[in-house]
């Protein structure tokens, strides 16, 4: 159970504090939430802003208000599930260094066991996903840069022979697109960072296909350590 000490007139911070729960797990999809009166208790906070933040919660779909039996948790398929990612993602931009944290931990071992584990077939998807975003790179079409972007790591993570990647991967898949187009858009085309950028998906396509478990790692961390360079510069 999540405590804090939030001022009862900023329903705003409560329903950001409750999302952040939600998303995390702390509450369970379909889960019923305690009732406002013994919650508000134990939050701290009034029941009155308790209940304008659960009203936020239900409008952006995280909550579902049944009439008579209180407030549970949406159950919503995964790749809807991304919304309210991306709904605080754009209201809280520090987020992005906890994603990039959460990225580079499962970019790593999506590339140690695609290396270990991909087989003609995926292999020959992720020629053609490196090949497109390649080309994406070699553009200035942002869209289509990361689109290009999330394919190739999309194809890496079915590569992995692991259904848990794959649809841990798809679940975010508009997150990681939101995530790409704010990485790349003070990237110029054809500037060191974007010819960086191509090196080190490449790289990383090269590991896997030779199957080379500890290159493949290298090259995933090596380019997260990028992006992250490029997000802290930014940030500045």
């Amino acid at each position: 159970m999540i405590r804090h000490r939030l001022d009862a007139k900023l329903p705003e911070q409560l329903a950001l504090k409750l999302e952040k729960a939600i998303l995390a797990q702390q509450y369970r999809p379909g889960q019923k939430l305690p009732a406002e009166r013994i919650w508000a208790a134990e939050l701290g906070v009034s029941r009155a802003a308790l209940r304008e933040a659960l009203g936020m919660l239900s409008e952006r779909g995280l909550l579902q208000r049944r009439h008579g039996a209180g407030s549970f948790v949406s159950e919503r398929p995964d790749e809807r599930r991304a919304d309210p990612w991306k709904q605080m993602l754009q209201r809280q931009p520090l987020m992005q260094t906890d994603l990039l944290e959460f990225r580079e931990m499962l970019e790593i071992r999506c590339a140690e066991l695609a290396a270990q584990r991909a087989e003609p077939a995926d292999l020959s998807r992720l020629a053609a996903c490196h090949e497109e975003v390649t080309a994406a790179y070699s553009s200035a079409d942002r869209s289509r840069q990361a689109q290009a972007d999330v394919a190739f790591h999309r194809a890496i993570a079915d590569a992995t022979r692991n259904p848990v990647f794959t649809h841990l991967v798809g679940s975010l898949l508009e997150l990681l697109h939101e995530h790409v187009l704010i990485s790349i858009a003070s990237l110029e085309a054809e500037s060191p960072d974007v010819r960086q950028l191509r090196q080190q998906h490449t790289r990383l396509f090269e590991r896997i296909t030779a199957h080379d478990v500890a290159g493949a790692a290298q090259a995933a961390r090596t380019h997260i350590a990028f992006v992250r360079r490029n997000w802290q510069q930014r940030l500045a």
